[in-house]
């Protein structure tokens, strides 16, 4: 098959890698420094899954859509921020080869709202979403590291949850290059799930300035994640969704019993992006809580106020 991938990260190479692996035609578009350097020095892959490297000129990386060698492809994966799902969503509809194709578009990105970004532009019957709890890293540009694996992704389709026969090929090319995939009817329990996770600890995790597992010994900062939970859980059942666990104490006890140990020593996304002076995706997390509860007539203070803080460290160095 022939596999797009849109956005050269940590997770785009890591997935690309994989089905290099299992022996499919892939063909990245990535910024120009990651392009060139996948183009010189190939692709490599690290960590926990073992060992691969893809030789330069075994693969396509380019820098925009244009420079897409000629053919149709079997699927786009999405692979940017959340941030940056509107833009790429009009750059892949302005593109002859994958506006006018049947290719499936497999959003693996972090966050609420992208399905329905990418909506706009593309009939909802090709859109499907990956949820990815696999820790990806990149120590130079053509290189990836696995640092941790807490299960399979799962790829499905928010708008028509029975119609993943069509991504199962795609899928079991990733699981045979070294990481586990599977099709699923419940991708958006899936990725409410996540948003559970990531709205807790990502931008409390930031704002304090400590690892995870700092976050679940203080009664204070578990006060303001069990009420950061609440929230997520309300405006959830508003939109008309649910998630792995019936209600907020039932998450809860997971997440604490279960989630919280295995990430103990893992530091928020958010505050690495800090730190590194980039804009943080707190708008797809916490800001699509505060978005939708607005949407209800529900307060969301809690999750409100982290936004406003991640978004004021923000502006002393991005001035937005």
């Amino acid at each position: 098959m022939r596999v797009l991938i849109y956005g050269g990260g940590a997770v785009g190479l890591g997935l690309g890698s994989c089905l290099l692996q299992a022996g499919e035609s892939v063909a990245f578009v990535a910024r120009p420094a990651t392009a060139q350097a996948l183009r010189e020095r190939g692709l490599v892959r690290t960590g926990i899954f073992g060992d691969f490297r893809a030789g330069a000129g075994e693969f396509a990386a380019v820098e925009s859509l244009g420079e897409l060698p000629a053919g149709e492809f079997d699927f786009v994966l999405v692979c940017v921020k959340s941030f940056d799902s509107a833009a790429t969503a009009a750059a892949l509809a302005a593109h002859p080869g994958v506006r006018e194709s049947a290719a499936p578009l497999v959003l693996c990105q972090n966050g609420w709202g992208n399905a329905q970004e990418f909506a706009r532009y593309f009939p909802a019957e090709r859109i499907y979403n990956a949820r990815v709890i696999t820790g990806f890293a990149r120590p130079s540009p053509n290189e990836v590291a696995v640092t941790v694996h807490a299960d399979a992704i799962h790829v499905g389709s928010l708008f028509r949850p029975e119609a993943f026969a069509c991504v199962a090929g795609l899928c079991a090319a990733i699981a045979a290059g070294g990481i586990g995939c599977q099709t699923t009817r419940e991708i958006g329990a899936d990725l409410w799930a996540k948003m559970l996770y990531n709205c807790c600890l990502n931008p409390l995790g930031a704002v304090l300035g400590v690892p995870y597992g700092k976050l679940g010994e203080s009664p204070a900062s578990r006060a303001l994640m069990e009420e950061i939970a609440a929230e997520v859980y309300r405006v959830m059942a508003a939109e008309g969704w649910r998630t792995h666990w019936p209600d907020v104490a039932g998450f809860l006890a997971a997440f604490y019993a279960q989630q919280l140990p295995a990430t103990a020593a893992h530091e928020s996304s958010m505050l690495q992006y800090l730190h590194a002076r980039r804009r943080t995706e707190i708008d797809a997390l916490n800001g699509q809580v505060v978005a939708l509860a607005c949407r209800h007539g529900l307060a969301v203070p809690f999750n409100r106020a982290m936004c406003d803080l991640i978004r004021f460290q923000e502006h002393q160095y991005l001035g937005r």
